[in-house]
């Protein structure tokens, strides 16, 4: 708690320990693991390239020379400490934070793996969920994890997606982008949606689209100011692509009990896009939609079943509560990536915000837990 204020971090992270690979994955998996080449400030994981493993992840990010040097400083208690759950712990008691929900970092190799070899991409998101499950039950009252899941065959995708929530207690599952060749509207992930509205839990859409190219990869081989595009890109753009297609193809008419959470992408592009997608399904752009009319408008979509994750310091969160109201809105910090904000900064700049007392309590705590449901506060006290 914070100066009265009670506190939800919706999207933090993981830094994976160097050993989970080789503790977790099952032995008949085990060969084929991720071999560890370099360790980047106990934050990052790079590869070692084998038939199944890439080794060039975070490379484009990477290259950027400042990207990991402020970690130490920036995050010292859990840099010194290997980001053990009782740093995590420390750091959350000294800024104020009540609760977080944690994504992960390095283990998103398993997502990546899962398209060239389903079997081994299914066992890495295995291993990484009990590994998060584990270390998110050291302190069940104050951590919660997002479940990868096998994006690479939508059978194991739907397998694991209701294992992690259903036995380990995933307070949600990171989306992957879909099987080559396929897209979120198609019937073939049906199964997906019906199991998120059967067990209650919110999809997380974290940069990844619902099929085609991604927005950024134009960028990935440029450095310097063109790397910083493709950052600036990715998230925001990705996510607003992927909200556009659960609306206009139809999926949230078909699903209309299913969530949809907006991370890292920030919100201040909320009224712009709910309003040109309006513009474009029944004003005066509606020329190009020649499809059967939706049930409902893009922002009351987003009302019913969407919310987004605020950085604190972003100067236009008020004008996005005038635009959509303040129920559909998330605190985030995305504690501990390298460009995340220090762990003291992101509380004392939302309640600087303009905005009223009774909506920064509703960022700050209560919209979270109507996104996450339940699970998000079983265990408290």
């Amino acid at each position: 708690m914070y100066k009265g204020f009670k506190v939800i971090d919706g999207d933090g992270h993981m830094y994976e320990p160097v050993d989970m690979w080789d503790r977790y994955v099952e032995p008949e998996f085990h060969a084929d693991r991720p071999i560890i080449d370099r360790v980047w400030e106990r934050a990052l994981l790079t590869y070692k390239a084998s038939e199944h493993i890439p080794g060039d992840q975070f490379a484009g990010a990477l290259r950027a020379k400042t990207l990991t040097q402020d970690i130490p400083v920036r995050f010292t208690h859990g840099y010194n400490n290997w980001w053990s759950v009782e740093s995590r712990i420390e750091d959350m008691d000294r800024v104020g934070w009540d609760l977080q929900v944690c994504l992960a970092t390095n283990a998103q190799v398993a997502m990546t793996v899962s398209f060239t070899n389903a079997p081994l991409g299914a066992a890495l998101s295995r291993a990484y969920n009990n590994w998060a499950y584990e270390f998110c039950a050291t302190n069940p009252d104050r951590l919660k994890f997002v479940a990868i899941v096998p994006g690479g065959n939508i059978e194991e995708f739907v397998k694991e997606s209701r294992r992690a929530v259903g036995e380990l207690g995933a307070v949600s599952l990171q989306m992957p982008k879909p099987v080559d060749g396929t897209w979120w509207h198609q019937s073939d992930y049906d199964p997906l949606w019906e199991a998120a509205e059967e067990l209650d839990f919110p999809l997380s859409l974290h940069g990844g689209g619902p099929g085609g190219p991604q927005s950024s990869d134009r960028y990935n081989q440029l450095d310097g100011a063109f790397r910083a595009l493709s950052q600036a890109i990715g998230f925001p753009f990705e996510n607003m692509i992927s909200i556009g297609h659960f609306m206009y193809g139809g999926i949230l008419d078909r699903f209309p009990k299913m969530r949809i959470s907006i991370l890292e992408g920030n919100a201040g592009w909320v009224p712009f896009w709910l309003n040109r997608l309006e513009k474009c399904c029944e004003g005066r752009q509606s020329v190009f939609f020649d499809e059967t009319p939706l049930k409902a408008t893009p922002q009351e979509y987003f009302a019913r079943q969407c919310y987004v994750a605020a950085d604190a310091d972003e100067p236009s969160i008020g004008f996005v509560i005038n635009y959509i109201g303040d129920d559909n809105i998330i605190f985030n910090t995305d504690y501990p990536h390298p460009d995340a904000p220090a762990p003291e900064e992101p509380v004392p700049n939302m309640l600087e915000q303009p905005i009223s007392n009774e909506s920064k309590k509703k960022i700050l705590w209560d919209n979270s837990v109507g996104l996450y449901g339940p699970r998000l506060l079983s265990g408290r006290n």
